[in-house]
């Protein structure tokens, strides 16, 4: 993102600067109020003495609830740009920023100001300078003023001034010692800094270092902006972690460091130099706040694991132990008991692996979120393998038994504790690509939590995932109610085929969008093969159907790695989402839906089909000149996962809606229809 905003930004500078900074009628004036802004020209002294120097100012007074940018502004923005007209001889210097402030814009983070301040800069008057009796001082100045909406603004500013043989204190010359205090200070600090890991890292040795520290960069895209800002002390000093950008340092690193000392805010300037540093462990609980307790982000995932139970994805899986369970109506109660727990323990055991890695990998750098191995070929084309093989012997193709059964229990038979605890890892396998309500939520918060709280909240969305069956398994007269068995059995068995075979196919589309058609062929020559091994087996020595399998899985490994290496064409469409985009549109005044989706996940496939492809919602886009935003999560990316994150979210789908008058983004329901997304978005806009 910050790389997208580096680019564009110069552009966007010289398109709105000219476009829509037109002159103020200020001229020969040292002040001027325009629409959201007072600003003024103006020095600290009376009167200039040739071969001295004097402070000259532009102050900007912004309205309340306003802000102008630093000369860095940050993800978006621009600093305010000044350029003199001054008599022939008169040199002056650079500005002198005051220390910005963090001002956080959605899933943005600008610098900047949002009060008064003052921009100084050292004037020296030649000392040649005869016969003149006033000088004139101009300056067009332009700055960009946000609040919802940013408006680009400008002013022509004149200042007259006397010439004197001895310097005079002007009127405004508090304000530039003022001002001055605001200046970030000169440091004895020996300050360091190197890339590890993805982090920009900076060793800052010194006495009295203050706390709370954080760092803002003099360059554009080094830092991602609104990234967390770790410290970790040590013995000589402290240092700060800060998740680099996309642009790479070179050389000296300059910037300001602010922190608190004594309860008050103070600034510093550094000069930070490559070095090879050995950081110690950074506090990892320096994280936004939680907006959920830890209970209730339990019970939330709790809720979320039920209505699981409910997901396309999860279904067919769901079949095979309703079916099991009428199966298991004949037997004793502590049988049926024992395949109820085990079943539970195969969903906890496989949550809280998902969830150890998914944790181990952030904590790694990674930018992953819930679904993260649904991203990975490999991962897909296993389990559509093994989906495929549960659909043969649901069909009648093959059943574990005879020359099979030294290989397994049937995972759909469900015969036995161990068949219930594989039913519910392939309950948990086939869940991840589904979010239900509540589970957004609470696995936002899971992700901001320390290991073990998080760990308990995926323990609470498993046993909700667990609850129905578990459920019955232990309380008998639910099971009075279930069915009895019969020939009837045979025949759901085989029609039950059918969703299996539908979620395969839908995991071979997902490989297709991730490494093309070479991919699709290779999977299902893939299936071909196992399907000719089980055949085989059934009339030949199993080593030759162990030879098949082995061959099929060989073929899946090696489309897993030659899908590897594909590389989609990707081209930027009209509609693919940038936040530079986003906040681009949001300043025109524009309306922006952004659907955060992939290929993998059912549940935004299944909102695209019911509520988008609505005739009643396309003509509502038309008709409210909507521009619809699509960030596509089907393959890893690191700016996608970010933006998910501070919203909360841990995983697709996300629906945000940027109102045509400039308000913070929407949320919308992760699940929607036609006449929910038309009543959010109405309800927006009201």
């Amino acid at each position: 993102m910050t790389r997208k905003i580096t680019l564009i930004m110069p552009v966007l500078r010289m398109l709105l600067l000219a476009a829509f900074c037109a002159p103020a009628f200020a001229i020969a004036q040292p002040s001027v109020t325009t629409e959201n802004a007072t600003v003024t020209l103006m020095t600290d002294v009376a009167t200039v003495v040739p071969g001295e120097t004097f402070w000259l100012g532009f102050q900007l007074q912004p309205r309340p609830g306003w802000h102008t940018y630093w000369r860095n502004p940050g993800d978006s923005g621009l600093p305010t740009t000044l350029e003199w007209t001054l008599p022939k001889g008169f040199e002056v210097g650079e500005i002198h920023w005051p220390a910005p402030h963090a001002v956080p814009y959605g899933p943005l983070m600008n610098f900047g100001y949002d009060d008064d301040h003052l921009l100084m800069l050292a004037v020296t008057v030649p000392s040649d300078l005869m016969g003149a009796e006033i000088v004139n001082i101009g300056l067009r100045a332009d700055w960009l003023i946000c609040e919802e909406i940013c408006i680009p603004e400008g002013a022509d500013l004149q200042l007259d001034l006397p010439v004197g043989d001895r310097a005079a204190l002007g009127p405004h010359n508090d304000l530039f010692i003022d001002a001055q205090a605001r200046w970030p200070r000169q440091s004895n600090w020996q300050v360091t800094y190197e890339i590890i890991a993805g982090d920009l890292v900076l060793q800052i040795i010194g006495d009295s270092l203050p706390r709370d520290l954080r760092f803002f960069p003099f360059a554009e895209g080094l830092i991602q902006n609104a990234g967390p800002q770790q410290t970790a002390v040590a013995s000589d000093g402290q240092f700060l972690k800060i998740p680099k950008g996309d642009v790479a340092p070179d050389g000296d690193l300059g910037g300001v460091i602010i922190g608190t000392a004594q309860g008050i805010n103070v600034a510093f300037e550094v000069l930070a130099q490559p070095d090879n540093l050995s950081p110690p462990a950074f506090d990892s609980s320096i994280r936004d706040e939680p907006s959920l307790s830890l209970m209730a982000a339990i019970f939330y995932a709790f809720l979320g694991g039920i209505l699981l139970n409910l997901m396309p994805c999860v279904f067919p899986v769901l079949s095979l132990k309703a079916l099991a369970l009428v199966k298991a109506v004949g037997h004793s109660r502590q049988q049926i008991r024992r395949d109820g727990l085990a079943y539970t323990a195969g969903i906890l055991v496989s949550f809280l692996i998902v969830a150890t890695a998914l944790l181990a990998l952030r904590a790694g750098g990674e930018a992953i979120g819930w679904g993260f191995q649904l991203q990975s070929p490999y991962f897909i084309a296993a389990l559509a393998l093994v989906l495929f093989l549960v659909g043969l012997n649901l069909s009648g193709y093959f059943s574990l038994s005879g020359r099979f059964a030294g290989v397994g229990q049937s995972l759909t038979e469900q015969s036995g504790t161990t068949g219930a605890f594989f039913t519910g890892v392939l309950a948990t396998i086939v869940a991840t690509p589904c979010t239900a309500p509540f589970m957004a939520p609470a696995l936002g918060v899971a992700l901001a939590m320390p290991t073990l709280s998080a760990l308990l909240i995926f323990v609470g969305l498993g046993l909700g995932l667990a609850f129905p069956f578990l459920l019955i398994s232990l309380v008998p007269s639910f099971a009075n109610h279930l069915p009895k068995p019969g020939a009837w059995m045979d025949v759901f068995k085989q029609l039950l085929a059918f969703p299996i075979y539908a979620t395969v196919i839908w995991l071979v589309w997902v490989l297709g969008q991730q490494v093309g058609v070479d991919g699709i062929a290779a999977i299902l020559a893939a299936m071909a093969m196992l399907a000719l091994g089980i055949l085989l087996a059934k009339r030949q020595s199993r080593f030759i159907a162990i030879g098949f399998a082995g061959l099929a899985f060989l073929a899946a490994i090696g489309m897993g790695m030659f899908a590897g290496q594909q590389t989609i064409a990707e081209t930027i469409q009209a509609d693919s989402w940038s936040a530079s985009k986003v906040q681009s549109l949001t300043q025109q005044g524009k309306p922006v839906f952004v659907n955060f989706t992939a290929a993998w996940c059912v549940t935004c496939l299944a909102n695209e089909r019911v509520a988008f492809s609505d005739v009643k919602v396309e003509k509502f886009f038309a008709e409210n000149g909507i521009v619809y935003l699509e960030a596509d999560w089907t393959r890893r990316d690191a700016t996608i996962a970010a933006e998910l994150e501070r919203f909360g979210r841990s995983g697709v789908p996300l629906y945000l809606y940027y109102p045509a008058s400039g308000r913070d983004p929407i949320i919308l329901p992760q699940l929607l229809t036609p006449g929910i997304l038309l009543d959010s978005l109405r309800q927006a806009e009201s």
